[in-house]
């Protein structure tokens, strides 16, 4: 998948069981003062209006997966597509509640207040879609390993995600990893110089999301392991087929001497012969017999 910039589900990361939830940042690259807050508080902004954008991309791509490629069962497919719509509500609200207050203070002094109320009362969907989100890996999974043909096509076809190409594993992922990179910029504005009610909501979204995280790991572990295996099966195949290829060539190129050795050459006298009756020129025959060697 090639994509401009830092991906927004990176393909190593999966490749490798890891989707990031977060760590400690590196201290040392972590200004304080009143512009590193406003800085993180900006990042933060951000982070929720692409989130917005490409969440509501995810679900025609994920609509279609579950209801025309995959056999989901009704039940899962009504809960997952719920649980994206409500996120993208949800996250398109919060998006103008803080461009307006972005409009009223460019230093957005409110900022933590409004995400703390947002992620108390709506965080709860991404760990209902997890839930959902595993068993729809889980039967992807069984199919890519039963049709290589749409396992292909399922790696290799791209989408549009906000301004990145993204696939299908991709965009099952993009809400986690959403999650993820809001808790690495909360855990960010921990380290800076913050007002006293701003520390005070800090506190109270790190504790919720600690809660969200520690519920969800399970699930993360489970997702990172089916997509691992899905690349791993993938490459395996690719690297077979590569050997199968290689393989074919040679058993090829021995085919080819065997018919230059064996019936082209001792013919050539005798062709030559009767050629030259039908084809005086020297040049018509040896482009044909060029042709009969190929």
């Amino acid at each position: 998948m090639n994509r401009p910039g830092r991906p927004w589900m990176d393909r190593g990361e999966i490749k490798t069981g890891k989707l990031p939830i977060g760590g400690a940042p590196d201290i040392g690259s972590v200004a304080t003062g009143k512009l590193a807050v406003y800085a993180k508080k900006f990042e933060i902004l951000k982070e929720e209006i692409v989130s917005s954008g490409m969440l509501s991309d995810c679900i025609p791509i994920v609509m279609d997966l579950i209801t025309c490629e995959l056999k989901v069962d009704k039940a899962t497919r009504k809960k997952l597509l719920l649980t994206l719509v409500q996120m993208v509500a949800a996250s398109n609200a919060v998006v103008k509640r803080l461009a307006t207050l972005w409009k009223a203070n460019v230093l957005m002094r409110d900022l933590l207040k409004v995400m703390r109320e947002h992620v108390m009362t709506q965080y709860k969907h991404y760990q209902l879609y997890a839930h959902h989100a595993v068993s729809v890996l889980k039967i992807l999974a069984r199919v890519m390993k039963k049709n290589k043909i749409k396992e292909g096509e399922f790696i290799n076809t791209t989408y549009a995600l906000g301004g990145d190409q993204c696939t299908v594993l991709d965009a099952l992922t993009v809400p986690m990893q959403y999650l993820s990179n809001m808790k690495r910029k909360f855990d960010d504005l921990a380290y800076l110089l913050l007002e006293e009610n701003d520390k005070m909501y800090l506190n109270d979204i790190q504790l919720y999301m600690k809660q969200v995280f520690n519920k969800l790991q399970s699930k993360l572990d489970v997702m990172s392991k089916v997509v691992d295996d899905i690349f791993t099966q993938y490459e395996n195949r690719c690297q077979k087929k590569n050997i199968a290829d290689e393989k074919w060539k040679r058993i090829k190129e021995k085919i080819k001497k065997i018919f230059e050795s064996a019936i082209v050459k001792p013919c050539v006298f005798t062709m030559n012969l009767y050629l030259n009756y039908y084809f005086p020129s020297e040049e018509q025959i040896t482009e044909l017999m060029k042709n009969i060697a190929k």
